[in-house]
């Protein structure tokens, strides 16, 4: 028989569950025993400390086990030591104990493991499921997206420009031309404060710089990380600041134009700036340079290559090239020598005249070829600081032509008008129209008597006067129009105006612009249109558009001339061998009153001289203004060359023969030997300029 306590939990032999043994549950009796030797000392009632009446709990359950003695035989020790004793339901012999004395537990049993099992097994199918989709979806739907993004991040595209154009004269003279330089930066971050001051003496020789200049950009860079110090630094000082070894120093290549004549032609071919991608190309910004940009410049080629993580490209990893197009060089119709000397002429005349500007041009009237457009004040295309001065004034300012635009009215005249070049007329200082405009001569005279030919010799305004009263202004409109004014002369130069001409019945045009037009005033030209319309009377009547590209020039070298610029009638041959007559008469005029500019020795001269009035700035209607003009046709007999000379706002003398007038005789001379013309010492034609 069991002890109490014992791994039965209860006394008496093990009898069949549910059925109670007599005797065998613990009552009041059993709890008033003595203690056996050994065995602790239990209150004489009451439950036990700790537990109900009978406790079914087991460890870890939330119940507490009394100490029960061991077994016989055994040490004594706490009950925790060995497996719990069932509860008093599943004991032999005992009853179970009211609900209310104490409420019985329910366990919890460890699940099936094949069942746990299963669960994990579908939990990890379900897993690998969602994998393999994903799988599916990056390597199936979505590869060439990825295989894409990949090579997106694994690739970039390196451009390079094509070396641009060059742009030379005629006789091959160099105008622009591309050279390999480079640009020098620094990162401040890696040259300490300290080693700044020597770093700046030693960078200051090879870039041109002082060191007080370089020191201030490296103490206070752009960026904390890039200070550009110098663009356009030629090979050979790159290499001088390569040989410094200075930390921090860096150097790109890239691509500038020079400029090997200085500021000559700078109005015809403009300047580069960098272009804007930051690939060391070249973008024209004035002249020809902009104007021809997209020749000039070619298209850039391109690589794709690998790079690595800092973006370095991987050696030997292309994987596309694009090859770009090759530049196209200009060859000018500019005669580089008769351009240089006008050039320095003009500069003289504004010197010695105290005037605001002064161009020339130089034509050939046959071909409309410019061979010189030089003006006053000009700019170094190698060091531009203000867009203003790069305007080309042969093309873009616009003047009152004076006296010198008398021609067309007279051409309007001969052709339309029924008169001829001994048409008589009386001429009186000043005259009134419609009663209400008047006009006079630049000089007072006494009332004479003369020609279309000698009004045009005289350069009076109120013969002009009297022959516009002989065409329609419809008719004057017209003739104006076709000698090229009105419209651009078609160089296709930025900033090219076409000028001012008001038609008849526009809002612009008055009551007195039918006179005026025919004297030079109310009207806006410029000079290449002015130099355009005695091309045309030197060319026998036939208007030849103007030009200054000859040709261009392959990669290669090759020239492929442009092609011919289109020409048109404008007057008969008659009539433009009528003016010619008449223009040459003007030299000896002028000579016999102190201005003998246009007789060359051994040349006959057709030339036109031009004074007009213009209004000053600000000043309101008054004319305190003038433009002096001087335009030359020559030699006369067989013309070869036109030299237009206008100067602006002189100062003392404005009169054409006495400002411009100088100004054509240098430089009509220089081309005549510059292009070793021979001289035709033919005589100047009679014709009669006053009548009886």
């Amino acid at each position: 028989m069991t002890g109490a306590g014992g791994r039965d939990g209860g006394s008496g032999p093990r009898q069949r569950r549910g059925k109670p043994v007599p005797g065998g549950s613990r009552g009041p009796a059993a709890a008033r025993r003595p203690a056996r030797p050994g065995e602790p000392v239990r209150p004489a009632s009451g439950p036990r400390p700790g537990i109900g009446a009978q406790s079914s709990g087991s460890p870890g359950r939330g119940h507490a086990y009394p100490y029960r003695p061991a077994a016989e035989g055994t040490r004594p020790g706490p009950a925790s030591d060995g497996p719990p004793p069932r509860s008093s339901a599943d004991q032999p012999g005992h009853a179970v104990p009211p609900r209310a004395a104490v409420r019985r537990a329910s366990p919890l049993r460890r699940a099936s493991p094949h069942r746990r099992l299963r669960i994990g097994l579908l939990c990890i199918a379900v897993a690998l499921s969602l994998f393999a989709a994903r799988l599916v979806q990056i390597e199936g739907f979505d590869s060439a997206q990825y295989r894409m993004a990949s090579q997106h991040q694994q690739l970039a595209s390196i451009s390079f420009p094509v070396v641009r154009g060059n742009i030379t004269s005629s006789d091959g003279t160099v105008l622009a031309l591309t050279v390999q330089t480079y640009r020098v930066f620094a990162d401040p971050g890696e040259i300490p404060v300290a080693s700044r001051p020597k770093a700046a003496a030693e960078l200051a020789g090879p870039l041109k710089l002082s060191a007080a200049t370089v020191l201030q950009m490296l103490n206070h860079p752009s960026s904390p990380l890039y200070q550009v110090l110098a663009t356009g630094v030629p090979v050979f000082a790159a290499d001088e600041v390569r040989k410094l070894g200075l930390p921090g120093i860096g150097m790109v290549p890239a691509y500038s134009t020079v400029y090997p004549g200085g500021d000559l032609a700078a109005s015809i071919v403009g300047f580069t700036n960098p272009s804007p991608s930051g690939n060391g190309g070249l973008v024209g910004e004035a002249g020809l340079e902009q104007e021809y940009n997209a020749m000039l410049a070619g298209r850039d080629g391109s690589e794709e290559v690998e790079v690595g993580v800092n973006q370095e490209p991987i050696p030997l990893t292309e994987v596309q090239l694009s090859p770009g197009v090759p530049a196209k060089g200009l060859r000018l119709t500019i005669q580089a020598d008769i351009q240089w000397k006008a050039e320095q002429v003009c500069a003289q005349r504004v010197r010695q005249t105290h005037a605001a500007s002064c161009s020339i041009v130089v034509m050939q009237p046959k071909t409309g070829a410019i061979l010189a457009m030089a003006q006053w004040p000009t700019y170094n295309p190698a060091d531009v600081t203000n867009l203003n001065q790069t305007a080309d004034i042969g093309v873009a300012n616009v003047f009152a032509p004076g006296s010198t635009l008398k021609p067309v009215t007279l051409a309007a005249a001969l052709e339309e008008g029924g008169q001829t070049p001994l048409s008589a007329y009386t001429i009186p200082y000043s005259i009134t129209m419609n009663h209400v405009y008047t006009f006079h001569d630049a000089e007072y005279h006494p009332t004479v008597r003369l020609t279309i030919a000698g009004i045009l010799a005289n350069s009076s305004n109120v013969g002009m006067v009297q022959v516009a009263q002989h065409i329609t202004p419809e008719q004057q409109y017209r003739m104006m129009r076709a000698f090229g004014l009105g419209s651009v002369s078609g160089l296709g130069l930025p900033g090219e105006s076409a000028g001012l001409l008001p038609a008849p019945g526009s809002p612009g045009y008055y009551g007195d612009n039918r006179y005026e037009y025919s004297f030079g005033q109310g009207v806006g030209v410029t000079a290449v249109q002015m130099a355009s319309v005695y091309a045309t009377i030197a060319n026998g009547g036939v208007r030849v558009q103007p030009t200054i590209v000859a040709g261009t020039t392959t990669a290669s070298g090759r020239f492929i001339p442009d092609r011919k610029p289109p020409s048109r009638r404008v007057i008969s041959a008659k009539t433009a061998g009528q003016l010619m007559v008449m223009l040459q008469q003007v030299p000896g005029v002028d000579a016999s009153v102190g201005s003998p500019w246009g007789l060359i020795r051994g040349y006959t001269v057709a030339a036109k001289t031009g004074t007009a009035q213009i209004s000053g700035p600000g000043s309101g209607s008054c004319l305190c203004q003038y433009g002096s003009s001087y335009i030359g046709i020559l030699p006369a007999d067989n013309p070869q060359l036109v030299v237009a000379v206008n100067i602006q706002d002189p100062q003392g003398s404005y009169y054409g023969d006495q400002v411009a007038g100088p100004a054509f005789f240098d430089v009509a001379k220089f081309a005549l030997q510059t292009l070793k013309i021979a001289p035709d010492y033919a005589r100047t034609p009679y014709i009669r300029l006053t009548a009886p």
